[in-house]
């Protein structure tokens, strides 16, 4: 059995690429869920201020 060492490289390039784009999105989904909670926080202060 021989490995082709171009296919297996090409191979985990593939699988780094692949988890660079899931953990960006998780990142993104992160900051944005913060952006909205910090938002929501705001705007609740400022209703509560009104009443």
């Amino acid at each position: 059995m021989d490995i082709q060492w171009d296919v297996f490289m090409k191979g985990l390039q593939v699988a780094g690429l692949g988890l660079a784009g899931v953990f960006s999105v998780l990142i993104l989904f992160f900051v944005i869920t913060k952006i909205m909670v910090a938002m929501g926080n705001k705007l609740e202060k400022n209703d509560t201020t009104q009443s």
